[in-house]
Formats: structure tokens, sequence, C-alpha cells
């Protein structure tokens, strides 16, 4: 890149699977002892690389706070936040009235924690429907029983519909942003989400859904049937979803880019 040339970096995470989840990819009961052994050094020297290469950027722009967060941990560099755009025109209430099930939509890989939200909804007797597709399919096809409804990928409307028909929509791992929470909140719909992460910059407790603090099945389950019986204001979710839409997105990157380079990198 030419030197003058200004290199911002909008930054959803630096990798997980190299930083700080190896084991959640590659640890016990992902592969074999050997296996382990083996990508233990190549994800540290990937990790090395990554960060060796971190102050090419003239600016961080996290995707969230606890993003920003990672990027001073791991980088050693302060980042700005704007969170991503989220689709509020198409994503809206129509009046429908929700019914009994929970709603999740997700990439099916292993850190989302799909199997502590089917025993919780077993264990809260909630239906459950997963919307969504990835290697963890089979596994998570295994766990599911007749109460809960693996649909794949679907199309947008279908999503929409969903989203609008569900009592609550469940966030069981930690997420670095989450847009899935606020798609839900565009629909008027409260969201039950693990206490970490993204979620406590999304999801306003009591307002918008609820935080579950400790990541068990009880826990889960309780928080499930809470926001299934409790009443929410569909239309105070749905203005809390409207700050995170696509126009205020676009002002505050353009402010960033437009903007004076940070002191320690400016030439």
């Amino acid at each position: 890149m030419p030197p003058r040339v200004r290199h911002v970096c909008y930054c959803l995470t630096p990798m997980r699977y190299a930083w700080d989840q190896f084991d959640a990819y590659f640890g016990p009961g992902r592969l074999r002892p050997l296996g382990t052994c083996v990508m233990r050094p190549i994800m540290a020297g990937l990790a090395r690389w990554d960060r060796d290469t971190a102050d090419r950027v003239d600016r961080y722009v996290a995707i969230s706070h606890h993003v920003a967060d990672r990027i001073g941990r791991y980088y050693n560099r302060e980042a700005s936040v704007v969170y991503p755009p989220v689709d509020t025109v198409f994503f809206h209430p129509d009046g429908s009235d929700p019914e009994r099930f929970a709603l999740i939509v997700s990439a099916l890989v292993p850190y989302k924690r799909l199997e502590l939200a089917i025993d919780a909804c077993r264990q809260a007797h909630v239906p459950l429907k997963i919307v969504g597709d990835g290697p963890e399919r089979a596994a998570i096809e295994r766990l599911a029983g007749t109460d809960t409804q693996i649909l794949g990928r679907v199309p947008d409307e279908v999503l929409r519909e969903l989203y609008r028909r569900a009592a609550v929509v469940l966030l069981p791992g930690e997420e670095d942003f989450g847009i899935v929470p606020l798609e839900a909140q565009a629909c008027g719909r409260p969201v039950v989400a693990f206490g970490r992460g993204g979620a406590r910059e999304t999801v306003v407790p009591g307002e918008t859904g609820l935080l579950v603090e400790d990541p068990t099945i009880e826990a889960f389950a309780a928080g499930v049937l809470e926001a299934v019986h409790r009443r929410f204001d569909s239309g105070a979710i749905r203005r809390h979803a409207e700050r995170f839409g696509r126009e205020r997105f676009g002002d505050e990157i353009e402010a960033l880019v437009r903007g004076p380079r940070p002191a320690e990198h400016a030439s």
C-alpha cells in the first residue's frame, strides 16, 4: 500500500481460533490428541503473525466495545467503535401475536453454544426453531428431539416472519456484536442472551430482553421462561433497534474516514 494511503481497518474481531478460543475449535472433543498437538504451534505462529502485522494499520474501528477491548489486549492498539448496520427497514413488526416458541438464527459452529439452548428449551418445555447451517449440523441434529426443529437456511422473508412470530429469540454464545438480536428487536421481539460480549451493548435488560449471566442449562431455561411469560413493550424494543440503522452507520464511518489520523500514526 502506498505510504500516503490511509489504512483504516474495520475489525470484526481478532482471530478467535488463534488467540483465545483455540479449545473451542481444536481442543479435546474437537480433534484427536495428535491433531490438537499439531494445531497448537500452527495457531501460535498465526497469532504472532497477526500481532506483527497489526501496526500496518493507521486506525482501527471495532464493531463493539467488546472487540475494541480485544484489539487493545492482543494488538496493543486503541480502536474507535462503530456498530454494524442493521436493516431496520426490512425487519419491522407487522402486528403479529407471538407464538410459544423460541428462535435461534445462527451458524452451526462450536462457539455458538447451541447445545445449551437446546437443553434449556427442553427443560423449559418451550419448542425451539433453529435457522442456519454449518459444520456442526449433524451433531446438533443428534441432540435435537421432537421439540427442536432445524430449518437450515431460509429466505429473508421467511426469516422475518419467524422473528415476528417468535415469543423470544435466543443468543446462547458469546458474540463479538451480534446482528441477530437487533434484527429480532427491529421486529419488536425480545432477546434472551448470554450476558457477555456484544449482547451487553445490544440488549437492554428488562426492556428489550434479558441477559443470563450464568451459562448453565438451568439459568438459561429460567431466562427463556421469564421472557415467554413477561409482557415486553414491542414498540420500545423496536425504537431501541432503530438506533443501529444503516444511515447512522454510513454517517459514522464517513466521519471517521474523513477525520484526522490518530496521533501515533500521523505522518
